[in-house]
C-alpha cells in the first residue's frame, strides 16, 4: 500500500482568545446507510470554551474539502456540557427501535467542577441535523487522571456492533484501583439499541496497580474477527497494542496485554491510537493504525507515521508516512487523530494541529491510496 498526500485544509479554527487548547480529539464518519445522502462526512471534536461546552457537528459534501457547521450536541441530561471524547457511529442495520442509518453520538458529560464523569448517548434520525438524548452508559467520579481523591473517572467511549448485532460501548475505567487496576478497558452491551445497558465486562485489565490500558478502538476485519487497538500508559512511550475477538465481546484473558503493533525494525506507535480497515492493498485489504508519537520520536512540524498490515493484523506491520504535520512538543497536537477512507481510493486524516503555543485547530489532509 502506498499513500500520496494531495490536499489539506481546516475543519475548525478557534478564536485566538478561546479557551486552551482550542480543539482536539476529532472523530469523523462517512454516511453509508442514508440513501441519497451517502457520502456525506460528519466530524466532531472536543471544543474548548469558557461557556458550557457542546459537541459541534461539522459536515462535508465534497469528500472533506470544505466543511460547515451542521448542528450541536448539547448536554440535555445533566446540563454540565459535553466536554470530552466525542464519538460518532452510523448504524449499519436496524438495532432495537432504531432504524438503519441512525447516527449515534457518545461522549463524556462533565461539570465545570470536574467532579463527575457521565458517558452519555444521543441519537440523530435526520443525518446529524438534530439530536435527542437516549441514555447514560455509565457514570464515574472526578475527571482527573490517576488520582486518589474519592471515586475515579471513566473515559473515551467507542461504539460498535458485535457479531450478534447488539450495540456495544467500549471505554476506559479508573474506578477499580482498590482491586489493583490503575485503569482498565471494558465494555457494556445494549440489547435495545442504546436505551439500556448490561453489566460491565473487563477486556484488558492488568492488576499491577500501575499500567493504564486506554482509548479502545474496534474494527471488524474481513476474516470475521474483530481487532481492538489501545494504548498502554505506564510502559515507556505509551505503546499501542492490539488483540482479537471472534464476536466483539470475548477478548480473551483480560490480564494478557495483547500484541505490540510494531514493524520488522521494532518501530511502534505510542498513545492515542486509531484504527480502520480498507479494502485497498490486497486480498485481505489493509489495517491502518495511527498514533500520536512513536519509538522513532518526532520533532518540530514533522509528519508522524502509520503502521499498516495486509494480513488482518497478523505478523509484523509496515511504516507508512502519515498525512498531517504537527509539533509533537505541544502536548495537545495530534491528540487522538482520526481517519476514514473515501471509496477506498483516498484517505482522510483529521488532526489537532497547533496554531499557537496554547491553541490547536482541527486540520485535515487527504492522500491517494495506491
Amino acid at each position: 500500500m502506498k499513500l500520496t498526500k494531495k490536499t489539506f485544509g481546516v475543519v475548525y479554527t478557534p478564536a485566538m482568545d478561546e479557551r486552551a487548547p482550542g480543539a482536539m480529539y476529532p472523530r469523523v464518519i462517512r454516511l453509508e446507510h442514508n440513501g441519497k445522502f451517502n457520502g456525506t462526512l460528519l466530524a466532531t471534536f472536543e471544543r474548548y470554551t469558557f461557556d458550557t461546552p457542546y459537541f459541534a457537528i461539522h459536515a462535508s459534501v465534497d469528500d472533506g474539502r470544505t466543511w460547515s457547521l451542521l448542528s450541536k450536541v448539547h448536554d440535555t441530561k445533566n446540563g454540565w456540557g459535553m466536554r470530552y471524547q466525542p464519538h460518532l457511529f452510523e448504524l449499519p442495520k436496524a438495532v432495537g427501535k432504531l432504524a438503519e442509518g441512525t447516527i449515534l453520538c457518545a461522549g463524556n458529560s462533565i461539570p465545570g467542577s470536574m467532579m463527575e464523569t457521565d458517558l452519555l448517548l444521543f441519537k440523530s434520525e435526520d443525518r446529524g441535523a438534530s439530536w435527542q438524548y437516549m441514555s447514560s452508559i455509565d457514570k464515574g467520579g472526578k475527571a482527573a487522571v490517576d488520582h486518589n481523591e474519592g471515586e475515579r473517572p471513566i473515559w473515551e467511549p467507542y461504539l460498535y456492533l458485535d457479531a450478534h448485532a447488539d450495540l456495544v460501548c467500549y471505554y476506559s475505567d479508573e474506578r477499580f484501583l482498590k482491586d489493583g487496576f490503575n485503569q482498565l478497558l471494558c465494555h457494556r452491551i445494549s440489547k435495545d439499541g442504546g436505551l439500556t445497558w448490561g453489566s460491565e465486562v473487563f477486556d484488558v485489565a492488568v492488576p499491577d496497580g500501575k499500567l493504564r490500558p486506554g482509548m479502545p478502538i474496534v474494527q471488524l476485519l474481513p476474516n470475521g474477527k474483530y481487532i481492538m487497538v489501545y494504548e498502554i500508559v505506564g510502559i515507556p512511550d505509551y505503546p499501542i497494542y492490539c488483540r482479537f475477538s471472534d464476536d466483539g465481546d470475548d477478548w480473551g484473558d483480560p490480564a494478557n496485554l495483547g500484541v505490540l503493533v510494531e514493524d520488522e525494525a521494532g518501530a511502534f506507535l505510542g498513545s492515542t491510537p486509531y484504527c480502520i480497515w480498507t479494502k485497498a492493498g490486497g486480498k485481505n485489504g489493509t489495517v491502518i493504525v495511527s498514533g500520536r508519537i512513536g519509538s522513532a520520536g518526532l520533532g518540530l512540524m514533522e509528519p508522524g507515521y502509520f503502521l499498516v498490515n495486509d494480513d488482518c493484523g497478523r505478523g509484523k506491520w509496515k511504516k507508512l508516512p502519515s498525512l498531517n504535520h504537527y509539533d509533537s512538543k505541544c502536548h495537545f497536537a495530534a491528540y487522538s487523530q482520526t481517519m476514514i477512507t473515501i471509496d477506498d481510493k483516498e484517505l482522510l486524516q483529521l488532526t489537532s494541529v497547533q496554531i499557537s503555543p496554547k491553541l490547536a485547530q482541527v486540520a485535515y489532509a487527504i492522500g491517494d491510496i495506491g
